[in-house]
């Protein structure tokens, strides 16, 4: 059962019940009064719908068709961002450099700073980014939420009296680890976190939670995960983090960090022999991607 009113009401409230195929209406309404604890006849609403998933497909071509004739002649059109930038192009080319260039090569590299994002690559080519319209989308950031139920933003419009510029404000520079624990630097969170500091520790675990998901959802879309990048600030950098998110997919990817490897400079290999696939800890250089691209273009 899903509680959230849809429409907020003083004296009425609002459930969606979920059941499985083969129910009969009877036994769906007295197991919504059972649940509730009210006759049928306190129900004044009833709607029902069927749906069926996973369906994709479904109906999607006709939709899209509809969205484009309500668009047509509108300068309008919105796009993700389907390749998260420079650094992690030249990350995921030396990582499949690294590996002896096999073949479709399966990197997922993790730029994590103030800003972050995901993005996985076969062969070097972006299959998927965290990053949608904008950079909000995603991993947890500094002062930005990442993924976030749409419906929070209205809801929070409504409660908190916010019209739209201060909620869109509120969404870049006042959420993500700024939101949970009241401030966006990484290595002052995690001082406090060692001191104990129960926000700090909550909004790290927010952090390290949401990079496992990303990446375990990355690697079944690859089909497996030959190498794990880390770079950006906190990905170079901090090795607590490191540790966390690879200890946390060592059961299902079966990653594991050599300390010895993790603890040292530079551009590295940090997984250890056992690993079944490489984890890797690279420095963001834009400037080799830019240099490159500077070098086609001249022939």
């Amino acid at each position: 059962v899903v509680t959230r009113d849809p429409v907020p009401d003083e004296q009425h409230r609002a459930f969606t019940f979920h059941f499985k195929p083969g129910v009969d209406r009877a036994a769906r309404l007295r197991r919504i009064g059972e649940v509730l604890g009210v006759g049928a006849d306190r129900l004044l609403t009833i709607a029902e719908r069927r749906t069926t998933l996973p369906a994709p497909a479904r109906d999607h071509a006709a939709a899209v068709a509809a969205i484009d004739q309500a668009l047509a002649g509108l300068p309008l059109a919105l796009v993700g961002n389907y390749f998260a930038g420079l650094a992690i192009e030249d990350c995921a080319a030396r990582a499949g450099r690294m590996l002896g260039d096999p073949p479709g090569v399966r990197v997922v590299v993790l730029h994590l700073g103030n800003g972050a994002s995901a993005c996985a690559t076969r062969g070097g080519a972006s299959v998927e980014t965290s990053m949608g319209l904008t950079p909000l989308e995603g991993l947890v950031m500094g002062t930005r939420p990442g993924d976030l139920d749409p419906g929070v933003v209205p809801f929070v419009c409504r409660a908190g009296g916010l019209d739209p510029a201060a909620a869109e404000d509120a969404l870049w520079h006042a959420s993500g680890l700024r939101g949970l624990a009241g401030e966006s630097d990484f290595r002052a969170l995690s001082v406090r976190a060692e001191d104990g500091d129960a926000d700090a520790s909550a909004a790290l675990d927010v952090v390290v939670h949401r990079i496992v998901k990303y990446v375990g959802a990355y690697a079944a879309v690859l089909g497996g995960l030959d190498a794990l990048v880390f770079t950006g600030g906190i990905g170079q950098h901090s090795g607590p983090l490191r540790a966390r998110v690879v200890g946390a997919l060592g059961g299902l990817l079966g990653l594991e960090l050599d300390p010895a490897a993790d603890a040292a400079d530079g551009d590295r290999v940090v997984s250890s022999a056992a690993s079944r696939g490489a984890v890797m800890v690279l420095a963001a250089r834009e400037e080799q991607a830019i240099a490159r691209a500077c070098r086609a273009a001249l022939g």
